[in-house]
């Protein structure tokens, strides 16, 4: 195109030479005078001069045309698609609870989908708002719905049980179970009590969701509701007899099982002092929290992060 328009521009020069060219050799002017010389000169060449004037003029226009549109052709145009942030790809914001006085920190994750063009700006669908501080952690027993005061529990796994020893009175035994950590805290704490003429026996350990209820329904008959038995026995899956880590201990010199006269005997003023040592406390004390009648021979183990954890609830609202 170029090599066109030069052909087009320069024509005029030739064309000029051609008709401006002298049939007869022409006198020389005289050269005596530099100004009447140079006034001959622009007469005979004023033509020449402007045509190469415009012609400049013309390059100059045609050629930064040409040099315009070969750049505007080689730059990619940008992309009109513009891609929203979608329900899949959510925003990420990160909580700082070490802190209540910081605002949480907000960090935007996944801004360009892989499957969008590179560099595409992605837009939120909807605008951004301040996020509001996370709420101080919500206490356990506000996640757990209790039961006439009593908490939900699962049964222990089977694998974890072991025979925790005898309940025996006169003509009649059974054996007990409980888990094997609170097994062996408890032989621990029952031979402790023995070195000091103080004799602990357990009078059930572990108890399964179909033996409580039977038990439940039972204190229903003779108590007239469900909420008078459960002052005095959970309804099913509500006991700590479930976990294996609770336990019913008896004194064996005295015939106070499960009675509250237990309170009066040696076994139950040694563990008052002594069974924290093993990690064991008093699943209903005196005026507890939960509602439940007064049972001093009930006791849990809290010693492992397991049966804290399970024990967690209860032990906020005691």
């Amino acid at each position: 195109m170029i090599n066109l328009n030069c052909q087009f521009i320069f024509s005029p020069f030739i064309i000029h030479g051609v008709m401006n060219r002298p049939t007869t050799r022409q006198q020389k002017p005289n050269s005596g005078n530099p100004i009447q010389t140079f006034g001959m000169f622009l007469q005979k060449h004023i033509k020449f001069i402007l045509i190469m004037v415009c012609s400049a003029t013309v390059i100059t226009v045609l050629g930064m045309n040409g040099l315009r549109s070969d750049v505007s052709s080689s730059i990619p145009q940008p992309s009109s698609q513009v891609t929203s942030v979608t329900s899949q790809q959510p925003l990420r914001i990160e909580h700082n609870q070490n802190s209540s006085a910081q605002a949480p920190a907000v960090s935007f994750e996944k801004m360009v989908k892989p499957s969008s063009p590179k560099g595409t700006i992605v837009q939120p669908s909807s605008p951004i708002f301040p996020v509001q501080q996370a709420s101080p952690e919500i206490p356990v027993t506000s996640q757990v719905r209790t039961k006439f005061g009593h908490f939900p529990y699962q049964e222990a796994d089977p694998s974890r049980l072991v025979n925790a020893g005898k309940f025996v009175r006169e003509n009649y035994e059974r054996s007990e179970l409980l888990d094997q950590e609170a097994y062996e805290a408890f032989q621990q704490m029952k031979a402790a009590a023995a070195s000091q003429g103080v004799y602990l026996m357990i009078i059930s350990g572990f108890r399964s969701i179909t033996d409580q209820a039977a038990l439940f329904e039972r204190q229903i008959a003779r108590r007239g509701s469900e909420s008078e038995a459960a002052r005095s026995s959970a309804p099913p899956g509500y006991s700590e007899h479930h976990t294996g880590y609770a336990l019913d201990i008896a004194d064996q010199q005295s015939d106070t099982d499960l009675k509250v006269a237990f309170q009066e005997t040696a076994a139950y003023q040694w563990l008052v002092t002594n069974a924290y040592k093993y990690q064991f406390e008093q699943s209903f004390p005196l005026n507890n929290r939960q509602g439940i009648n007064f049972e001093p021979w009930h006791w849990r183990y809290i010693g492992p992060p397991r049966a804290s954890q399970i024990f967690a609830a209860a032990r906020q609202a005691s």
